[in-house]
């Protein structure tokens, strides 16, 4: 009797937990959307979080299916988000009618941290655009100009251990992505956080190896994460957040210390940290110490995968295309003679249009952001150009862009697998599709540190390329989007290639 009792408060205890996971699943069917049949929890993202394939893919494969609809519905676990397809809504949506979509879908629904709220990407309406207009200034140009030659600083470095791994003319594999990512991490903490590492040399340095344990979502931390998303009261009820306190921790102390040392010694040095200070200064905001140290942080967030997830793909596409490294091996070395001996400038790396054409069709083919959201903030009619609704979006529905279907739609590119810089040339980028290339997303809310990056990464290439020779190793991944798993680009085989000395 005692064990029919258990059975039968284990069933009910399990139809409880069903119908709360697929809560939200009769949607789309609610609102007349196309959609997919989800599966419970996990919704449509179950391939992903079955470590069966990446994000990416899964998005790519749903838009390839689905790609006749303007708007179709995804479950992306237990939330259902609007895909917005057709290029021309997405237009209206992120420019004309931002002021419905200022904000971004939260990421961490149940977070209370100081640290992620300031966090400009988690920053909503007026208190976004104030740190928005606070921040812009330190991305122009100018200011990318002055910070330049503490990235010079970090190339060195790698490239000299590249030379040496490659001394007598000897070839070397290497894992691309680990060496970027190191890389990466030195930039980051020497222009963000005004912090001198080197990662190669000391490889388990404090800095890096706290980043890689904030940035890197896989046993614990995944499981975490993936509890603060579907499940914010169990994650509220047990009191964790998805980013252990002695990590966040460690960036508030290093930023705010520094910022008082300098302060009371008046140091200057042309990095983040600075340009914060100056910043604060210069606002007529009441900036915390708390939200300057979120902005450091999101930068580091954003910069340390993305950044060498973009150089190891662009290596790996040279490697893959010998008459495009060729070509852009040229470049660097008319580049090399126009500086006549001078070190690389920023002005310089901005001046090699082929350069910029190979970043650009990596940023298309790759796709670092399978799919930008938003946020409706109040009730929406999407309209046609004729008046006629279209859909009527309601406050709270959460809205994707899905980057990764429409840079590898042939309706907007042709033979959109191939690796052909051509389509972002002076003659041809004029005919690409308007909202149909969206790197670092789009609008007012698009990603305000893309020129750091595409400084940071073109700067690099430039470096290698004049270098070393780019061919397959034994090691090569066949096909790398095939053999990723998870949310980030972290091919299981690795970002192997073999750099061959040139002749100097």
């Amino acid at each position: 009797m005692v064990f029919m009792e258990l059975g039968l408060v284990s069933l009910l205890l399990l139809y409880i937990f069903y119908k709360w996971a697929t809560l939200k699943y009769n949607t789309f069917k609610e609102r007349g959307v196309p959609y997919e049949e989800p599966w419970p929890l996990t919704g449509n993202a179950g391939a992903v979080v079955l470590n069966r394939e990446g994000i990416n893919k899964t998005i790519l494969k749903f838009y390839q299916r689905n790609r006749n609809h303007d708007i179709v519905g995804f479950y992306n676990f237990r939330s259902p988000m609007f895909v917005v397809q057709n290029p021309d809504y997405i237009k209206k949506m992120t420019v004309k009618d931002f002021d419905f979509f200022v904000n971004h879908v939260p990421f961490f629904k149940s977070e209370e941290d100081a640290l992620i709220d300031g966090m400009l990407t988690v920053m909503k309406d007026q208190r976004w655009r104030n740190m928005r207009n606070t921040l812009s200034p330190i991305f122009t140009a100018a200011k990318m100009r002055t910070m330049f030659s503490l990235m010079n600083e970090c190339f060195n470095e790698s490239l000299s251990r590249l030379h040496d791994a490659t001394k007598g003319g000897k070839s070397h594999d290497i894992e691309l992505k680990g060496w970027f990512t190191r890389l990466s991490n030195d930039i980051i903490a020497s222009t963000a956080f005004g912090l001198k590492v080197n990662s190669y040399e000391d490889q388990n340095n404090e800095f890096y190896s706290i980043g890689q344990g904030v940035v890197n979502f896989r046993g614990k931390q995944m499981l975490k994460f993936f509890i603060s998303n579907t499940m914010p009261i169990v994650q509220k009820l047990l009191g964790f957040k998805v980013f252990d306190a002695e990590k966040t921790d460690y960036f508030k102390r290093l930023v705010i210390d520094t910022m008082k040392y300098r302060q009371e010694h008046k140091i200057h040095r042309p990095d983040m940290i600075q340009l914060l200070i100056e910043a604060k200064e210069e606002s007529d905001q009441n900036w915390s110490d708390d939200d300057l140290v979120a902005q450091c942080f999101i930068f580091f967030f954003a910069a340390f995968e993305n950044n060498a997830n973009f150089t190891a793909a662009i290596c790996h596409e040279l490697m893959e295309n010998p008459d495009v490294q060729e070509r852009l091996y040229e470049e660097a070395l008319e580049m090399r003679e126009d500086l006549n001996g001078k070190p690389l400038t920023y002005e310089a790396v901005t001046k090699m249009k082929y350069m910029d054409m190979v970043t650009s069709e990596t940023l298309r083919k790759w796709s670092f952001a399978g799919a930008i959201d938003r946020l409706c903030s109040k009730d929406y009619d999407l309209t046609d150009d004729h008046g006629n609704v279209i859909f009527k979006f309601k406050a709270g529905d959460c809205v994707w862009f899905p980057v990764v279907g429409l840079h590898n739609d042939e309706r907007y590119y042709e033979d959109p697998n191939s690796f052909n810089p051509e389509r972002f040339s002076d003659a041809n980028k004029d005919n690409i599709k308007p909202y149909t290339y969206l790197p670092f997303g789009v609008g007012p809310r698009m990603c305000i540190g893309n020129r750091y990056a595409l400084m940071q990464v073109k700067a690099m290439m430039y470096y290698m390329i004049l270098d070393f020779k780019f061919e397959r190793s034994p090691k090569t991944v066949e096909n790398i989007m095939d053999d990723v798993r998870g949310f980030q680009i972290n091919p299981i085989g690795g970002f192997w290639v073999r750099i061959v000395p040139r002749n100097q």
